[in-house]
């Protein structure tokens, strides 16, 4: 019984794996445009997608910066910030 619970997960994570969708290329526009304007120091971003904050979350993760997430009648608000290391 255990192991075909087990198989039965893992079935279930491979399809939401296989099934879970790229991002857009207008998304990915998006993305490419916030990374610039945060490379040049803003750490504010708004949007009314909730997938563009999950893909902005993914790639501050990778890039080491810490993201929190305000839910307004309009959308999302992201901010941004980077902790460096003191010496």
């Amino acid at each position: 019984m255990k192991k075909l619970i087990a198989l039965a997960l893992a079935c279930l994570f491979t399809a939401t794996v296989a099934l879970a969708a790229p991002p857009s290329e207008a998304d990915q526009k998006w993305l490419s445009v916030v990374e610039k304007k945060i490379v040049d120091g803003e750490t504010d971003v708004s949007t009314p997608s909730e997938d563009r904050v999950q893909l902005l979350k993914e790639w501050a993760t990778r890039k080491k910066y810490s993201v929190e997430v305000t839910k307004s009648d309009a959308g999302f608000r992201v901010k941004l910030s980077k902790q460096f290391a003191k010496n």
